[in-house]
């Protein structure tokens, strides 16, 4: 008999030990391709998540933003990262998106730019001079592309017709083809400190549209609500004297709107109140904070994000107004 009781004691104490591990939730987290920036980010993200809140944090990839956002709205994943283009679409439910997806705002991340720029070799070095001249500005997974380049045509009266634009299938391929000389100018996605765009300036192959402001004011109210104006200073690149206006772009984490308030707060919470840790996973991890996450957001906050926000004191009536705003869109 006594013996059974300590067997019984032993196996009672061992259950209760594992009981919070097994009572622990797990989320999952879709990101893009391994070897990206967003996997990277995300992979540090699930690590900081796990530490700071107990929830176990599986990384999926899905491959890019949109693929990340069909994610959410086919419930295979509980987070996903993506552009703030990808979050636009699937909220109102542009193409590829059949119909809206029950979208809601976490944080906000690293900027990227969307810019047009002319290629050395072939001589072109304005807009107007375009006519009967190859674009690249098609790519499937980033369709504000095509939307840029339409909208810099119609501001500067060159009819569509007189252009001949063309696709691409990813950034090696557009890489080696403004390389290659076969066209004259591209609608190109790029960030300050990225490789391909670094080189690109180094052996002198690019030089940017110098869009002037009221230019620019005109083409970005033609484009969605996802940008911001952003001026690149001077020698920010090799071979680049003059400093040239482009479009920004946030990096998101999104969630479905039906996913619980007290995971997304345990989660929002610690993300953005261990933002230096964070920032030790990735160079790009320290833009991943309180200022950005509530800096023009194009989607609403989730319920859960927005308790955190009050609880530290920097949830605002503007941004009441803006989430208002931003609900009655769906």
């Amino acid at each position: 008999m006594i013996l059974n009781k300590k067997i019984f004691v032993s196996a009672l104490c061992a259950f209760a030990l594992a009981t919070p591990a097994v009572a622990q939730k797990a989320i999952s987290l879709g990101t893009s391709s391994v070897g990206s920036s967003f996997y990277v980010l995300s992979v540090g993200m699930s690590k900081i998540i796990q530490k700071h809140s107990g929830m176990n944090v599986s990384v999926e990839s899905l491959g890019g933003s949109h693929a990340n956002m069909f994610g959410i709205a086919r419930n295979k994943v509980d987070f996903a990262m993506a552009n703030a283009g990808a979050t636009y679409d699937a909220f109102h439910g542009n193409k590829p998106f059949k119909k809206p997806t029950k979208l809601r705002l976490v944080a906000q991340g690293q900027s990227s730019f969307r810019g047009i720029f002319f290629i050395k070799s072939t001589g072109i070095t304005k807009i107007e001079d375009m006519g009967g001249k190859t674009f690249l500005a098609k790519r499937k997974p980033l369709p504000e592309l095509e939307k840029l380049a339409n909208a810099v045509l119609d501001v500067y009266g060159l009819p569509r017709t007189k252009v001949k634009l063309v696709s691409s299938r990813n950034l090696g391929e557009m890489n080696r083809v403004m390389r290659a000389g076969s066209v004259e100018a591209t609608a190109y996605p790029f960030s300050l400190r990225q490789p391909v765009m670094v080189k690109l300036f180094n052996d002198n192959i690019v030089s940017p549209l110098i869009l002037p402001e009221d230019k620019y004011d005109i083409v970005k109210k033609q484009l969605p609500a996802i940008f911001f104006k952003h001026y690149v200073k001077p020698n920010s690149f090799k071979n680049q004297p003059k400093g040239f206006l482009t479009f920004g772009l946030r990096t998101q984490l999104a969630t479905g709107a039906q996913q619980d308030e007290a995971t997304v707060y345990k989660f929002t919470k610690a993300l953005l109140a261990n933002t230096k840790e964070f920032s030790k996973y990735h160079g790009l991890a320290k833009q991943w904070n309180l200022k950005k996450t509530l800096s023009n957001p194009t989607v609403p906050f989730h319920p859960g994000a927005i308790r955190y926000f009050k609880e530290i004191g920097k949830w605002s009536a503007k941004l009441e107004k803006a989430q208002a705003k931003l609900l009655k869109r769906m």
